[in-house]
């Protein structure tokens, strides 16, 4: 990254109002050191759609070698969201300047900011610690993922932990980036530090995380940079997710989702139906992103297995925006997804159906940002 960038943009911060925001300078310095950063790794800036019209959550971050093909991420990525939305926030209903009210304040100072127009939670003090008001009595469930974008500047050492907390607040396990130009993860006595591999370390990122009983998984951007069988911190079953904001440089978050689940693909369509939230789309398009591909490739993988089975795809939004258009949009990504599993993954093109229902079939209420997340989604059904 451009050193003299990284000067202006510590000079703006400096001086930065606390009560209004980025404010203007900050916007434009950090705006520059994003681009700029971007640029080094083939990042356009675009916010990719989680399968619906609303979502800002980047998928593809800060990564290297971009691709736009499903076929061509690493099989290394099997990262698939869970389907039952309990945490979203992407701080639009916050004040700017404000605390926002769906986290607890464990240390620090925070506000909301704004930056081209996406609400960020910067942290204002060298050390910050938060935690997500989930409602969830005693343990986390069995299957849970957590979402969410970073955004640090050089100099960033340790800047962002994220930590999951059991009995008495003692850590089950925690993961901290940047760890060199690594993502370090820490369970009891195992430790793990793992390269992103190509872009660069300040920028944007996409942090997931993905739970399964006592394993855990976490991943940069389309990378998994830490897989542990069996997790072994004091605090046994996590309680709680806390998140730390350690540098001068005042990091970012963005656009958290903590959601349940899901269950294993080929156990839901032995079933006779799939509803997944990880195809995901940039807002009002149809074209499949990259990391839409784990899930895609469970659904060809069970293709193959059963060589006599047929789906129908369906597509879904949320009400947001006119119902005609909604309508059209979802009939073009149910499209779309088939004629990626059959132009990409293999699967004959005659063992699909599609159609789109829009926002016509909610799942759950449109009045929250829980409900609208959870009603973007790609449906399968045997025939």
């Amino acid at each position: 990254m451009n050193r003299t960038l990284i000067l202006v943009l510590l000079a703006v911060l400096c001086a930065a109002p606390a009560d209004a925001g980025l404010g203007d300078a900050l916007k434009k310095a950090t705006k520059k050191v994003e681009v700029s950063a971007n640029k080094a790794s083939g990042q356009t800036g675009a916010a990719s759609d989680k399968a619906g019209e609303t979502s800002t959550t980047a998928s593809g971050g800060n990564a290297s070698a971009p691709t736009d093909k499903v076929s061509q991420v690493s099989t290394r990525f099997d990262y698939v969201p869970g389907d039952s939305v309990l945490f979203l926030d992407d701080f639009t209903q916050d004040e700017l300047g404000e605390f926002p009210a769906r986290w607890k304040l464990v240390q620090g100072t925070f506000e909301v900011a704004e930056l081209d127009g996406q609400r960020w939670l910067r942290g204002m003090s060298p050390d910050g610690r938060i935690r997500l008001k989930l409602n969830t009595a005693g343990a986390l469930p069995e299957l849970w993922t957590l979402d969410l974008d970073i955004l640090g500047t050089e100099p960033m050492e340790g800047a962002f932990t994220v930590q999951a907390l059991g009995d008495g607040d003692d850590q089950s396990w925690e993961a901290v980036y940047p760890h060199g130009k690594n993502l370090a993860f820490r369970t009891g006595e195992i430790f793990s530090t793992t390269p992103l591999e190509g872009g660069t370390v300040g920028g944007r990122h996409h942090l997931s995380f993905m739970a399964r009983g006592t394993a855990i998984k976490a991943y940069m951007d389309r990378q998994r940079l830490a897989s542990v069988p069996e997790i072994q911190g004091r605090g046994g079953a996590p309680r709680e997710i806390e998140i730390r904001l350690w540098a001068d440089t005042k990091p970012m978050i963005a656009n958290v989702r903590f959601a349940q689940g899901p269950r294993p693909a080929k156990d839901l369509l032995a079933g006779g139906r799939l509803v997944t939230h990880g195809i995901h789309f940039d807002t009002g398009s149809d074209v499949v992103l990259p990391d839409s591909a784990p899930i895609l490739r469970q659904v060809a993988a069970w293709m193959e297995a059963n060589p006599a089975a047929k789906l129908k795809v369906t597509g879904h939004t949320d009400n947001v925006g006119a119902a005609a258009g909604n309508l059209d949009l979802s009939k073009r990504r149910a499209a779309s997804v088939a004629r990626v599993l059959s132009t990409q993954l293999g699967v004959a093109a005659d063992r699909f159906e599609t159609d789109g229902k829009g926002d016509t079939q909610a799942m759950a209420t449109n009045a929250k940002a829980e409900g609208r997340a959870m009603n973007r989604r790609v449906e399968f059904a045997r025939l």
